[in-house]
């Protein structure tokens, strides 16, 4: 099939089209699935990527996107993901050997109501269009887009006691008023919308309507709706955060996940409640590791979802902590896009002049920000402020940035976006764990009495059990070796059912063995097999007949 255009965002029914194409051009490989509905009734897509065998009998590698509705770039980059694995398997030697050897998993849209509410500018919503907390419109500023323009941008409002300026560096640019600014232009802004019950006098932002944040509604360090906004009732409560769980529970052959999103070009990581030194040594090494990898594949800044709760903001009971937490898997939250890093600032920096109101800076950012867009955008993500008769404030001016382009890569941007972390998803999708296994002695002690000893070792980079965290939480199972033998014969030494441990990354061994006595020419099947690494069958009377 013709490459997909990467230039442009996917509503839900030419993203489903373009699922059901990889489905039908890429048969041996592709499989859709819908792992459940949304609360508008649309399916949550789940494609699986694996080339030979059983995709549960082989490491599994989980990518989601668009948890949140705005986080556009997100699905994209899990639509290219797909592609890029559908599309070199069979030319790109790297490629071709990860697809026969691993199970991909791909979940570009946890939101399709979200994303559809969005990509149609029926307005912005963070993740589910449930109405929340609240079952009815709350009095205030409601987003709308009022001019007629399909854009929902801000408003301002001259006023001598307004607490925005005009900046100096960028006629476009609104800036904080400082507090010894008294002379000049000053505005109030609020989002461009219309106010429900408005008293003539103040224009206060209304309660969201839709205020669910899923990223907010996994059991892990989950707290409820009064400290933790847009949590929901209790975690699991909505449809779509029960079919995650519900797939992630139901794959444990799962060892790496990512859940892509926009908003800060980052790479998070675990852990979330510990400290770096409360978290198992061996997981930190490998996390960091990894990690580090991303960062030079992306350019993006790493740190641990403690720092972001410690020094950013707290996030509850989001996906990735129960992910690692309970579960045990080694997972990454990456931000793929923010406008603001087009100034040469990382996140971490931004946050710190946020954090010390460094007002200069931000406003140098700011600035940066606009520079950039009139040069590689040629102007398209700003629309210049511009006067409109409001029909409850009266005479305003609308305009600012494209709220889109905030935190999501512009169409001749996208696809760059996409490849880059693509490129770090592959790199660690490579890091799986690998079962081999392989005869080490098939011989004859005695008549038709065979003892029968199998080298069993794990080729890839993470051991078996994935984590240490696994191994705590009671996630991830012994290696198990199984003999399967004829009604008639006999198992002299061993249990037909070995388990063997856990192997070690690159080069974990062990040896299983038993002696059987054959009733008739020998025939036995050898299955080695672990939840995460995979398995491997031998046949006796192969190994016998070479």
């Amino acid at each position: 099939m013709n490459k997909p255009d990467f230039t442009q965002f996917y509503r839900y029914d030419a993203l489903t089209e373009l699922l059901r194409t990889f489905e039908r051009e890429f048969p041996h490989l592709a499989t859709v699935e819908s792992i459940g509905k949304s609360y508008e009734g649309r399916d949550i897509w789940a494609l699986t990527i694996s080339a030979t065998g059983d995709p549960l009998e082989k490491p599994g590698f989980y990518v989601d996107g668009n948890i949140h509705g705005s986080e556009v770039t997100a699905s994209s980059t899990a639509l290219y993901f797909a592609w890029t694995l559908l599309s070199g398997y069979g030319s790109d030697e790297a490629i071709t050997r990860l697809v026969d050897d691993c199970a991909f998993y791909i979940i570009p849209v946890v939101s399709p109501d979200g994303v559809e509410h969005v990509l149609s500018n029926a307005g912005t919503v963070r993740s589910g269009t449930r109405m929340y907390p609240h079952e009815e419109e709350r009095d205030g500023l409601h987003a709308e887009d009022i001019d007629g323009d399909g854009l929902i941008l801000s408003m301002r409002i001259e006023d001598p006691g307004g607490g925005w300026k005009v900046s100096e560096k960028d006629p476009r640019l609104l800036v904080p008023r400082r507090f010894n600014d008294s002379d000049g232009t000053f505005y109030r802004v609020f989002q461009e919308g219309r106010i429900r019950n408005f008293d003539g006098v103040e224009v206060k932002p209304a309660p969201r309507k839709q205020g669910l944040d899923f990223n907010r509604n996994f059991p892990a360090n989950w707290e409820p709706e009064a400290k933790q906004s847009g949590s929901g009732e209790y975690p699991f409560s909505e449809s779509e955060t029960r079919a995650l769980a519900e797939f992630v529970t139901s794959h444990p052959n799962i060892c790496g996940f990512h859940a892509l999103h926009t908003g800060m070009e980052s790479i998070i990581r675990p852990p979330a409640t510990q400290t770096d030194k409360e978290m198992p040594s061996e997981d930190l090494s490998r996390v960091l590791e990894i990690g580090h990898l991303g960062v030079e594949l992306t350019g993006y800044v790493l740190f641990s979802y403690r720092e972001l709760n410690d020094d950013i903001y707290v996030a509850h009971g989001d996906f990735a902590t129960w992910v690692y937490e309970q579960l045990g898997l080694i997972v990454f939250c990456d931000e793929l896009w923010d406008v603001r890093a087009r100034s040469g600032k990382d996140y971490v920096e931004l946050n710190k002049m946020s954090k010390e109101n460094d007002l200069d800076g931000l406003e140098e950012v700011e600035a940066a920000a606009l520079k950039w867009n009139d040069e590689v955008l040629k102007g398209d993500g700003f629309v210049d402020w511009h006067p409109f008769d409001h029909p409850q404030l009266g005479p305003v001016e609308i305009g600012g940035w494209k709220r889109l382009l905030r935190n999501n890569a512009p169409p001749q941007l996208l696809e760059g976006t996409c490849e880059k972390m693509s490129r770090f998803l592959i790199a660690h999708a490579q890091a799986s764990p690998r079962l081999r296994a392989e005869f080490h002695q098939v011989e004859e002690i005695g008549e038709k009495v065979y003892r029968i000893a199998v080298a069993v070792r794990n080729d890839g980079y993470l051991p078996t059990n994935v984590t240490e965290q696994a191994i705590k939480m009671k996630q991830a199972k012994p290696v198990e070796a199984r003999i399967h033998l004829g009604k008639k014969d006999t198992l002299l030494v061993g249990d037909a059912k070995q388990e063997i441990g856990h192997l070690s990354g690159y080069g974990g061994r062990r040896k299983v063995e038993w002696t059987v006595r054959f009733a008739g020419d020998p025939a036995a099947t050898i299955e080695i097999s672990s939840k995460k690494a995979g398995a491997v069958r031998l046949d006796v009377a192969d190994a016998l007949r070479l």
